[in-house]
């Protein structure tokens, strides 16, 4: 791709280059604003080093974006990669505070995933303005946003199971944490090819592939969903109900100005003064963090099930119910159906049926259910679950 005009020096990718579209979009406020939403909330308070953002996220999604788009431009006859940098720059956009532990309060408040918001962002602010002005389709770069594209390999390079936006953040966010794991995810990214309409891996990616998804798997467990991490994710989220109100996110559609005001620091300062927020800031802020209590695996309750828990629970420890906090992170692998399929001599291969690792992995990924409490309640309520599982309290 020609007409790069500054670079960037990132840790995972070296020099990221810049075309003077993407300049012009790294200058809006919609971007800007990713500097103040970090990547992974809640996990500074077990690895220091994990106060990346959102926005150098990006910038590593429209790279690796920008290398598979050449790979497959040689399939498709035509140049791709402005389009598909352009989508992974601005793919993360309509995140909200805290990224997903905002996500729950933005679907209640207006039914809207990040992913709208980042469609709604790119339509109705000045985004809109400058990729008319340098060519670019506006509903091409929402439709590879959705995972909708016409063209189902462009989709897939950035919204699938094995695409720019899951290639970087494993590695950026294992790089962040210092918890190591190695992808050679650029491996990946020259190897894409475009095979009857669909995107798919030459053969000598495989091990990159099952890297990745290994490395996934882990950071499920030691990053996205250890402990502590998760304690503070749900006090954010806690705070973050409480104060959802003020926050008028049914104005956004009308007036996406009302969600570029909201970053972590904006929220964090409205929680700080909230009646029912700011106890739990206190808390966060001498890392007074909710405590699990237990952990059942591969056990699937209903919300109801769950409720019942709660209120037994509460009955026999006298502990109020809302101090006992039950949290069902959702660790998935990606559909069998929704990995690439792989390509080596004229031929196509199931990667579950040629890979033992990623069909063993299929089955691994485990559903947690957990029980949370604050610290001077976590004895009590410890020796009331102590060997039980969820049917002694149903």
């Amino acid at each position: 791709m020609k007409g790069f005009i500054k670079s960037i020096k990132d840790p995972i990718h070296g020099y990221v280059e810049l075309t003077e579209l993407e300049i012009d979009l790294l200058d809006t406020l919609p971007l800007q604003r990713l500097r103040r939403i970090k990547q992974l909330p809640g996990s500074e308070y077990v690895y220091p080093g994990a106060i990346n953002t959102r926005f150098e996220h990006s910038l590593g999604v429209m790279h690796l974006a920008g290398l598979m788009g050449e790979r497959l431009a040689e399939y498709i006859g035509e140049e791709v990669s402005t389009e598909l940098r352009a989508a992974g720059l601005l793919h993360d956009i309509g995140h909200g505070p805290f990224s997903h532990s905002f996500e729950s309060i933005l679907r209640e408040k207006t039914g809207m995933s990040h992913e709208d918001v980042s469609v709604l962002l790119i339509q109705k602010t000045e985004i809109s303005d400058i990729m008319n002005r340098h060519g670019l389709n506006v509903s091409d770069i929402c439709d590879l946003i959705r995972g909708k594209h016409r063209r189902r390999s462009l989709s897939k390079v950035i919204n699938s199971s094995v695409d720019a936006d899951k290639m970087d953040y494993t590695v950026r966010d294992s790089y962040h944490t210092g918890a190591g794991y190695s992808v050679d995810i650029h491996r990946i990214a020259i190897n894409v090819m475009e095979i009857e309409g669909d995107l798919v891996i030459h053969m000598r990616a495989l091990e990159a592939v099952e890297s990745l998804l290994m490395a996934r798997l882990l950071s499920f467990r030691t990053i996205y969903y250890h402990k502590t991490s998760r304690g503070v994710q749900l006090m954010l989220e806690l705070a973050m109900k409480s104060i959802a109100d003020e926050l008028n996110l049914e104005e956004i559609n009308d007036n996406p100005d009302v969600f570029l005001e909201l970053d972590d620091y904006s929220v964090w300062e409205l929680m700080k003064r909230g009646v029912h927020s700011r106890d739990i800031i206190r808390k966060l802020m001498r890392r007074e963090i909710l405590k699990l209590v237990a952990e059942w695996h591969n056990i699937e309750l209903s919300m109801e099930e769950l409720e019942k828990i709660r209120e037994e629970l509460s009955k026999r420890s006298g502990i109020r119910k809302n101090d006992i906090i039950i949290d069902v992170p959702r660790i998935a692998f990606v559909k069998p159906h929704d990995l690439p399929m792989l390509w080596k001599d004229g031929k196509l291969y199931d990667p579950l049926k040629v890979s033992p690792v990623l069909s063993r992995l299929e089955q691994t990924f485990p559903s947690l259910t957990r029980i949370y409490t604050w610290p001077h309640f976590r004895n009590r309520l410890r020796e009331i679950i102590r060997n039980k599982g969820p049917a002694s309290f149903l």
